[in-house]
């Protein structure tokens, strides 16, 4: 298997996506695959959530994957601003962005942007209306990987159908602008979290076989040692060296033989077989008596959710240690758990 394929297989299926453009009375539903299928729905209000629920009840009578969706937002929605970039390198871009975008709704501005001609298109909206699409299209079972304006160079010459093959197509080439694009939408957490665990696991399989053959080892040295042990003196030292060894290798032993075989401790498996696409596992501690999970989300429901699957699923002990925000706006906790 190539690099290539192995890093499609952690991507999300981007083979079938769904524009979405609400102009404020009517929906515009683009399918994109090898060819464009399109609807067009009547709307009632322009609440999020029905907008939402309309669209999910369309994908599931027509038996279309809602796994890559994309919205299309209307002019006035999202604050935009286009500027000459003639002598500003493109490197520059995403500070030049984020200064203009904090400038405009604080530092919880959530911003895209992508050149188009010789000018830079900005576009800005505050993290806590971001967060409300991502909510509302979840609620629905729709996993929104698009969010963005169309630039005004396009505005002016397309039907609302276009507008949603657009964001569409944002969505499918993983191309600007986006204001999801830092939203890690277009990879696989559950397909990681279960390769981590196992990937973890292995490595614990192998470390136990590894202490195996150290405490063999050091045994025989230790029988060696004690055919002369009453005749050179010096020996004495070696023994003590090799009782130690033998304690600390017995012990660890032990350890990675309670991980691997105590009921309800298929732990490195479970832990990540239960963290879903809101919760990505990024490291796991094993002391004797301690195991820690450590992970981010972006959704602080969503760790209070997976503490209580780890509680109900692998183990009652587990607790949560910490949880904080970053600098990304991602919660980081800690999770641990007596062994």
């Amino acid at each position: 298997m190539t690099f290539e394929r192995i890093k499609n297989f952690f991507r999300e299926d981007t083979k079938e996506i769904i524009g979405v453009y609400f102009d404020g009375e009517k929906i515009f539903i683009a399918r994109l695959t090898e060819e464009i299928e399109t609807i067009e729905l009547d709307a009632e209000g322009e609440e999020i959530e029905r907008l939402a629920e309309k669209i999910s009840l369309v994908c599931k009578q027509k038996a279309w994957k809602t796994s890559s969706v994309g919205l299309c937002l209307r002019e006035g929605e999202v604050v935009t601003f286009q500027t000459e970039v003639d002598n500003v390198p493109e490197k520059e871009f995403p500070a030049l962005v984020k200064t203009w975008a904090v400038a405009q709704a604080g530092n919880a501005a959530i911003f895209s942007f992508a050149k188009v001609g010789e000018e830079l298109w900005m576009e800005s909206l505050p993290r806590t209306r971001v967060e409300e699409f991502i909510s509302a299209f979840k609620k629905f079972g729709l996993n929104l990987c698009g969010l963005s304006l169309m630039p005004t160079n396009l505005l002016d010459k397309n039907s609302p159908f276009d507008r949603a093959k657009f964001i569409a197509e944002v969505v499918r080439d993983k191309k600007s602008p986006n204001f999801l694009s830092l939203q890690g939408s277009v990879w696989s957490w559950t397909k990681i979290s279960l390769a981590t665990a196992a990937i973890f696991f292995a490595v614990m399989i192998i470390g136990s076989a590894k202490v195996f053959f150290e405490y063999s080892e050091a045994s025989d040295k230790l029988d060696a040692a004690k055919i002369s042990i009453d005749e050179l003196s010096e020996d004495i030292a070696l023994k003590e060296n090799l009782d130690a060894e033998i304690a600390e290798l017995h012990r660890l032993n032990n350890l990675v033989a309670q991980v691997a075989v105590k009921k309800n401790f298929n732990l490195l498996i479970n832990l990540g077989r239960i963290a879903g696409g809101d919760v990505r596992l990024t490291k796991i501690r094993v002391e004797e008596n301690i195991l820690e999970v450590e992970g981010t989300s972006d959704n602080p429901a969503a760790v209070r959710n997976y503490l209580a699957r780890v509680k109900t699923s692998v183990i009652k002990s587990a607790r949560l240690e910490s949880s904080a925000m970053n600098e990304e706006g991602d919660i980081v906790f800690l999770i641990r758990v007596a062994l």
